[in-house]
């Protein structure tokens, strides 16, 4: 049975880059009736934070890449790399080197207890790493690859204050957990040569490699904080629905001819790993935009309402009339690409009175607005809002009788219904809004023209 791994480091918070290596992790192993397991690497005591990894954990569960056996914790796991430390002391394939401790730098947060045998002061345990031999390495995505033994040299696998290092941990916790096939970013790759020559230390079976090239971003390069959001986090609480996220992330080094859209359950069928690209994915935040409002659209309108209510309630909005909302959402869920901005455009139909002074209202002639705005009040008060052709044919009256163009009428008419420039058309707006709080907000313009 195939069986992956994901080992994120809770040193701060889970980013876009790590998710995606996660993802094809876990594709590759449950598209195979595999399992696909999750490991805290949390040895680094001085960074690592209990925030950092329960965030890190509730956002693999909200993308449902959820672990087969239960969570395994490098910190609470010290006494047995001590166990395999000593057995490679005994079998001399490492040994002590005498160090100079920085006292600035050395981890006083320890917070792990055990009995470290091997404990000597100023002095570090490394490992005998074979110099003799090439080590060579069929890598599902690179192919064939040689690591030069020239390069090598004998890493520390037991630091001075009693930490084990990546290298050595990874090792006894991947045949541990026995582990197939590694799937992670190429940044590991010079890591590669010293934990295949660990696992043959230990006699251990070599897991098959996958190494994942880097996300960059639209200026080539590697992803983070000056491209914009990129924790997964971030994306997620500004509401970018899941199915848009992994349907982004996967196609971002992988793809099946020209298909766009994938659910989960496509890409159990689908996902090979021999289509994974070699070169470097670009993150285009206007592509996973466009997917995201795809899916907002096509969501039932039910659903959005209750994913949109907690973003309002974040506005201070409070919603008592569920169908409302929903008669609002069916005219704008695809006028924006996330929910956090969907919501905040939708402020204004549940506000009771709007703030004219803005710089948007610089734009309008505040005469010839009134003026306008007085006519479409006399022809509003006296129609029925049963149906939205009656405000449409309202409308085209006021602009027949004061020989004006739908141009020089309907911006002040939407102005004065949402204060904003853009908005849905002016049917829609009264309708969904209904009269008396059309005519109100009407009414509350003129009287702001007036005062102009």
């Amino acid at each position: 049975m195939i069986k992956t791994r994901f080992a994120p480091s809770p040193t701060g918070w889970l980013h876009i880059g790590g998710v995606r290596t996660a993802l094809f992790s876990w594709l590759f192993a449950k598209s195979q009736s595999g399992q696909f397991y999750i490991r805290i690497d949390d040895t680094d005591t001085s960074r690592s934070t209990k925030e950092y990894c329960d965030s890190i954990i509730s956002a693999l569960h909200s993308l449902g890449l959820n672990s087969d056996r239960e969570l395994m914790y490098q910190s609470k796991r010290f006494d047995i790399y001590i166990d395999k430390i000593e057995y490679l002391l005994n079998n001399n394939l490492a040994y002590y080197d005498q160090v100079e401790v920085n006292e600035k730098t050395k981890d006083t947060n320890l917070d792990i207890q055990y009995e470290n045998r091997l404990n000597k002061p100023g002095h570090v345990i490394r490992f005998k790493n074979p110099k003799e031999n090439p080590v060579e390495l069929k890598d599902l995505v690179h192919g064939e690859i040689t690591f030069d033994p020239k390069t090598f040299h004998d890493v520390v696998i037991l630091r001075s204050n009693g930490v084990p290092t990546y290298n050595l941990t990874s090792v006894v916790d991947d045949t541990e957990l026995g582990i197939t096939h590694i799937v992670r970013g190429d940044d590991h790759l010079s890591n590669t040569a010293i934990q295949i020559n660990l696992f043959k230390a230990f006699n251990e079976t070599v897991p098959v490699f996958a190494h994942l090239a880097m996300i960059h971003g639209v200026d080539g390069k590697r992803l983070s904080k000056r491209h914009g959001a990129v924790d997964i986090n971030s994306f997620l609480d500004e509401g970018y629905l899941v199915e848009a996220l992994i349907n982004y992330l996967v196609k971002t080094g992988w793809s099946h001819g020209d298909q766009e859209f994938f659910s989960t359950d496509d890409l159990l069928k689908l996902f090979t790993i021999d289509k994974v690209t070699k070169s470097s994915a670009i993150f285009d935040y206007d592509k996973l935009n466009w997917l995201n409002q795809h899916y907002i659209k096509n969501k039932d309108l039910s659903d959005i309402a209750d994913m949109i209510l907690p973003y309002l309630t974040d506005l201070n909005i409070k919603v008592s009339d569920r169908k409302y909302l929903e008669n609002i959402l069916s005219l704008g869920i695809d006028r924006d690409y996330n929910l956090k901005n969907i919501a905040s455009g939708l402020t204004y139909y549940f506000e009771n009175d709007l703030n004219y002074k803005s710089d948007d209202f610089a734009k309008f002639d505040p005469i010839k607005s009134k003026a306008v705005i007085e006519n479409v009040i006399k022809k509003i008060s006296n129609i029925d809002f049963d149906n939205k052709e009656n405000i449409s044919n309202c409308i085209k009256e006021v602009c027949s009788d004061m020989s004006l163009k739908f141009k020089d009428v309907g911006p002040a008419v939407r102005f004065a219904l949402t204060a904003r420039l853009k908005a849905p058309s002016i049917d829609e707006l009264c309708f969904t809004l209904g009269k008396d709080k059309a005519l109100k907000r009407l009414n509350d313009f003129y009287a702001f023209l007036s005062l102009a």
